[in-house]
């Protein structure tokens, strides 16, 4: 099979959902206001609160989207081979994805003030409210650690991206300095000045590496404790700049960073799929593959590519970042669904590169020889970064430029989503301490250093046990549960408003299906092996779950009429 013909299958698809599918949702389901005030205006702050031109917006929402995890995802996937995860990618960006995040910054836009807490407490009871805080500080907790530990990882193994990445923060505060309170007319002019500023900077300072040896490594009792070296140091500052960019008001530097990784990244894909027309390469994955020690295709393909397809964290996204900058309800059609078509075609990237990439069918059976070699996030990585690196010197990129710019990007990349990750923390937790009127932790650079506290610790774990690497298979099925709360409450705010379901309501019972079989057979091979801590990890998300549910079939049972008194 040749992959041009799965990107003009994919192409077409991506086109026609969002030309009539996304504007289905938009007119006849979520029924977009052009002058419905948004929560950017009525609520406006000047901090997380501020309206901007959509497509700054777009470039914000798309860098928070966790793109790293799609990428780790489709990559994965390709061990059950490239036709089960090239459909469910198009299939689900197009229909439950894009539905999902169109209906997410609407749900967010009509709620406004309410985190996702409170949203659940106010569609579906006060108890779901409980539900909601655990279940999305937990998968933020493995999230913003993963981002962090895997940024730092690359710019181990990339010296030459590490001035260039920190070199674009000083360009995106320039570019918010430049646009903030701007005409959109001007945003044009700004990004075609930028983003080859940008390049430049990354062409000029990734001739000079940066490169950090050695370690310390503390012992205790005879065992290592801790260890100072490269990864330990970039993770610590990684950590410090998203706490001073979460105490930052968006426009100053997370917004206009999102946007010019956003750009970045357009120039990257751009770069790839150019490089894949003219090389056109057959793919030499099969079409479909049994890995002899492994998980069956379902339910585990559809939970690996969580990300990609359906992500839980982009409600998140939505609510705290996105829907509090979003100028016009209408907005939400190209930004939501957009995105998640975007981020469809970064998943059908990394499913090309692994399943085109290598030289031959034999290299191939190597690499995914089994399950095991799979579960380090950092090796699928490697082996998309490499994957871009071959294809953009297909256009004549040169090697060294095209890999440097592509480790710049993906860290950029994970960056963007601890930024985002953070801030929905800090948010998350001044809701659940307003509803438990806990005084002493009013302060928000409390509640902000708690977040970061949290995800650091988690972080500079050393992987083993229930570190974030050892945590890293829950992930997937926890997103997986939280979009499955997130369309409960876009069907129950729906029916509410006596509008059609059916486009939530089937994602909705494909995902219960998934998300609890997938669930469920981790539960089982954890009490196995004997692996308690994450065999407690996943009974307190299926805790969560049936707690979410029990609370919205009591919102939903009839009330009976009290008797009249006589």
């Amino acid at each position: 099979m040749n992959s041009l013909f799965l990107l003009l299958i994919a192409g077409l698809v991506f086109v026609f959902g969002y030309r009539f599918y996304a504007k289905l949702l938009a007119l006849g389901v979520f029924r977009l206001d052009p002058n419905y005030s948004t929560p950017a205006h009525t609520l406006a702050d000047g901090r997380d609160y501020s309206a901007c031109n959509r497509h700054l917006a777009f470039g914000h929402h798309l860098a928070a989207l966790a793109a790293a995890t799609t990428v780790i995802g489709g990559g994965v996937s390709l061990i059950w081979g490239w036709i089960p995860a090239f459909l469910w990618v198009v299939a689900g960006t197009a229909v439950a994805a894009g539905a999902y995040g169109l209906g997410s910054l609407w749900l967010s836009a009509r709620h406004p003030g309410l985190g996702p807490a409170g949203l659940a407490a106010k569609i579906i009871g006060p108890r779901a409210a409980d539900f909601f805080f655990v279940l999305g500080f937990f998968l933020l907790l493995i999230l913003n650690a993963a981002c962090a530990g895997l940024a730092a990882k690359l710019m181990a193994a990339f010296p030459a991206a590490v001035l260039p990445f920190w070199s674009l923060i000083v360009v995106a505060l320039a570019l918010g300095a430049l646009l903030h309170r701007r005409a959109g007319a001007e945003i044009l002019p700004a990004a075609l000045a930028v983003l080859p500023l940008s390049l430049l900077l990354i062409w000029l300072l990734g001739k000079a590496p940066v490169a950090i040896t050695g370690a310390v490594h503390l012992d205790l009792r005879g065992g290592p404790v801790l260890t100072l070296d490269a990864v330990f140091l970039w993770v610590v500052l990684l950590f410090a700049y998203g706490y001073h960019s979460a105490r930052l008001p968006q426009h100053v530097l997370a917004r206009p960073r999102g946007f010019l990784t956003a750009l970045l990244l357009g120039a990257l894909l751009f770069a790839f799929y150019g490089g894949m027309v003219v090389e056109h390469p057959a793919l030499v994955a099969p079409e479909f593959n049994a890995p002899r020690a492994g998980p069956g295709v379902a339910p585990w393909l559809f939970v690996t590519l969580t990300s990609g397809a359906l992500a839980g964290f982009h409600l998140l996204v939505a609510n705290g970042v996105t829907a509090r900058q979003m100028e016009r309800e209408t907005d939400a059609r190209y930004i939501g669904y957009g995105a998640a078509l975007v981020d469809g075609l970064i998943a059908l990237s990394a499913i090309l590169i692994g399943a085109a990439a290598f030289d031959s069918a034999e290299e191939w059976n190597r690499f995914y020889a089994s399950w095991e070699n799979l579960k380090d996030p950092q090796k699928i990585l490697l082996l998309y970064l490499n994957g871009l690196t071959r294809y953009a010197t297909a256009i004549g990129v040169e090697a060294e430029f095209a890999r440097t710019a592509a480790a710049t990007v993906m860290i950029s990349l994970l960056v963007a989503t601890l930024e985002a990750g953070l801030r929905i923390q800090r948010q998350l937790l001044t809701g659940f301490v307003q509803r438990r009127r806990l005084a002493v932790l009013q302060k928000d650079r409390t509640l902000l250093w708690l977040a970061v506290g949290a995800s650091a610790a988690f972080a500079l774990h050393d992987g083993r046990g229930l570190g974030w690497l050892g945590t890293w298979p829950v992930f997937g099925v926890a997103n997986q549960v939280l979009a499955l709360a997130g369309l409960l409450l876009l069907v129950l705010a729906l029916k509410r408003a006596r509008r059609p379901v059916i486009h939530a309501l089937v994602p909705l019972g494909v995902l219960a299906v998934l998300a609890n079989w997938g669930l469920a057979q981790l539960l089982a091979e954890w009490a196995a092996a004997e692996s308690w801590g994450l065999f407690g990890l996943g009974l307190l998300l299926f805790i969560m779950e049936c707690g979410i549910g029990a609370s919205a079939l009591m919102r939903l049972r009839p009330t009976t009429p009290a008797a009249p008194k006589t």
